[in-house]
């Protein structure tokens, strides 16, 4: 089987960075969707594509239109693309699923490819002391929470929700979780269930991390690793883009 590609935690748009490097993660993530295109067989982005997602019933981000172009293209060349909600991923509506021709998957998904038993999340909500961010995350998911946001104005939206994106991000990268890390902890769950490979993203550090017969890997991210997965029907590897080229 061709190729099937893995990336996670893009986290486009993040305020915190300068246009340029903004401007080399685009460049570099276009040349990823193209070899995508040229050698693979499926994309799947396993949560927080952007640094906030929330979609508005007739609006949507203009800032990204090459990339809504770009997902198009892979999807009308045949070519399956998946999305997995993230904890930045506020609300997926049915532009991904609808016009850009996407699958959609707001809490993961597990399938059989190439004869192994694949189990994919994001990965928020699984560590051990993190409950704030579980109750929060019912709360934002919630559809009279998301119903509320529909009625502020797109541009005061976009703002607050960028800035909460932001304190998020910042939360999710620099907290100390403990030495038990609970997404370490329900991979080995899943594989002992009979799970080739769990795959995650969410915490930006990329791993992988063998238990009995089967693996865990963690996606990493592409803000200051830019690492991605590659399953070849056989193995999967965990690999880094290379983005001076």
């Amino acid at each position: 089987m061709k190729p099937v590609y893995f990336i996670s935690d893009i986290h486009l748009g993040a305020p915190s960075l300068t246009s340029e490097f903004e401007e080399k993660r685009k460049e570099q993530l276009l040349n990823f969707l193209e070899s995508v295109a040229q050698n693979g067989s499926r994309l799947i982005i396993v949560g927080d594509l952007f640094d906030f997602w929330y979609e508005y019933r007739y609006v949507i981000p203009k800032e990204f239109f090459w990339l809504y172009a770009k997902l198009k293209e892979l999807t009308e060349s045949g070519m399956p693309v998946d999305y997995v909600a993230g904890n930045h991923d506020f609300y997926l509506g049915t532009f991904f699923s609808g016009p850009l021709g996407m699958r959609v998957h707001q809490d993961g998904f597990s399938e059989v490819m190439g004869g192994k038993r694949f189990l994919v999340v994001h990965g928020d909500g699984l560590a051990l002391r993190d409950t704030g961010y579980r109750i929060l995350k019912r709360i934002l998911r919630n559809k009279l929470t998301q119903a509320f946001i529909r009625w502020i104005h797109p541009d005061v939206g976009f703002g607050m929700a960028k800035a909460f994106s932001r304190k998020s991000r910042e939360y999710t990268t620099s907290k100390d979780f403990g030495e038990l890390d609970g997404m370490l902890l329900f991979a080995e769950r899943k594989i002992g269930e009979g799970f080739d490979y769990v795959i995650m993203g969410h915490n930006h550090v990329p791993r992988t991390q063998q238990f009995g017969a089967g693996t865990y890997i963690n996606l990493g991210d592409w803000l200051s690793n830019f690492t991605y997965g590659v399953f070849d029907g056989g193995v999967m590897e965990l690999l880094k883009w290379n983005i001076e080229e």
